[in-house]
């Protein structure tokens, strides 16, 4: 690729200038609600920002590993981390990186889009930098027989571009908006939300009527009125005490929020939008009882079955189509699923009692260095399991057969001696 192009394609990668405020609000989508929802007013609200930074940041903390299985026993070897997924590029760590992949995935348009650098520019060369695109800046052609992509008036194909997508349907290449097919439910949230803002800074608690027993005139009724929203209204002058005169009476025909069942309106949006994330409800709401395991362990691993490991098999699936020699990435949910110190020594004991890990394997875990001297490489099991069939049984001798119509021999007493050392009982 010549310099000029390598230059040329650089600036498409600086993305397209525009008004950033002018798009979002074209981009919005309209509720019953009356909300206009797009990621970023999505995330004003408390359960999408709850959920989506749950499964970014569980994602971004975990450690990824490289493997090539071994085709002689078919066992994993373990490999060092290609240089860019240790340093994706020199402005973001691993841990930015992976969040900008997720947050592309869960708050955007449901697709993430990372830009690979390859050495030298060879469509084949090895790649040494990765950036993560914005994803509403990128077109996928839907018509080529190859993957194309489009993104600051430039063309790239699949050795520069790697397109991971979310949710997606048959027939097309493109993932799905969580946010924009879940608008109304998180509008409605924000409607809520919004509701309550208002209820405290603009209601009043003395909220109904007043009942006067004369004809006052109408300057009357509006002072009146004019006195009673100043000393009353807003959240400062919440519980104040009302004084009426001339035989005025207050009539009180307003409900609370609790009847409203506003409580209950925000609290089953949080629950929908869990399930719309599919993030267990009590991680994001403190008021909803988990009803999977007694303990923290055993909700740390539904967490991870059923929230990380779908987007986890995504990117592992996505990286190891770059990787060469049959290699793959996994990462390391181990460091998500650890449990207290004394049920994890415990395990380890088991495992390595029972040869299943070497002191080593278990010192890894722990973060610390290997047994000098190679010994705690040496798997050790039990010394009274045994392999079946890995010592020959000694087989018992075969009986003797006896002429017909003869006694078998009796058995002499094991105390008896030989005949021959016996005494005869005559005197010599």
């Amino acid at each position: 690729m010549s310099l000029f192009k390598r230059l040329e394609k650089r600036a498409a990668l600086n993305g397209p200038k525009s008004n950033w405020a002018t798009e979002v609000e074209q981009s919005a989508t309209p509720t019953a609600s009356g909300q206009d929802i797009n990621p970023e007013r999505a995330r004003t609200l408390v359960a999408v920002w709850s959920c989506q930074s749950l499964i970014a940041d569980g994602v971004a903390t975990l450690p990824i590993d490289t493997y090539r299985k071994v085709k002689k026993n078919g066992k994993r070897e373990a490999l060092d981390n290609p240089g860019w997924l240790v340093e994706p590029n020199a402005f973001e760590t691993p841990y930015t990186f992976w969040h900008k992949v997720m947050v592309s995935l869960l708050g955007e348009d449901g697709n993430a889009f990372i830009h690979l650098t390859r050495d030298g520019g060879n469509p084949r060369g090895s790649i040494i930098a990765a950036f993560v695109l914005d994803p509403s800046q990128v077109v996928v052609d839907e018509d080529s027989s190859t993957p194309l992509y489009e993104y600051g008036g430039q063309t790239f194909n699949a050795t520069e571009i790697l397109h991971i997508p979310a949710f997606t349907k048959p027939g097309q290449r493109r993932g799905l908006s969580v946010i924009e097919h879940a608008a109304e439910a998180i509008g409605l949230g924000l409607a809520a939300e919004e509701f309550g803002a208002r209820f405290f800074s603009q209601g009043t608690t003395m909220s109904g009527v007043i009942e006067h027993p004369g004809n006052p005139k109408p300057g009357e009724v509006a002072i009146l009125a004019r006195m009673l929203k100043k000393s009353h209204t807003g959240i400062k002058n919440s519980h104040a005490v009302g004084v009426l005169t001339g035989g005025a009476s207050w009539k009180s025909i307003s409900i609370t929020p609790e009847q409203a069942q506003f409580l209950e309106t925000r609290r089953f949006q949080n629950i929908q939008i869990a399930q719309l994330y599919r993030v267990p409800p009590h991680l994001i709401d403190p008021t909803v009882t988990s009803s999977w395991g007694s303990g923290v362990e055993e909700q740390n691993k539904f967490f991870v079955d059923y929230t990380l490991v779908p987007w986890l098999t995504r990117l592992e699936q996505a990286i190891s189509r770059l990787l060469p020699n049959g290699q793959y990435v996994k990462f390391n949910v181990d460091a998500r699923l650890r449990a207290k110190t004394a049920e994890r020594f415990a395990a380890y004991v088991q495992a390595v009692n029972n040869g299943i890990m070497s002191l080593d394997e278990v010192r890894a875990l722990e973060d610390l260095e290997p047994i000098p001297g190679g010994k705690g490489k040496v798997h050790v099991r039990p010394l009274n399991v045994t392999p079946v069939g890995a010592e020959k049984v000694k087989a018992a001798p075969a009986p003797v057969a006896q002429p017909a119509g003869e006694p078998p021999p009796t058995e002499k007493p094991a105390g008896d001696p030989p005949a021959d050392e016996k005494g005869t009982g005559a005197s010599d």
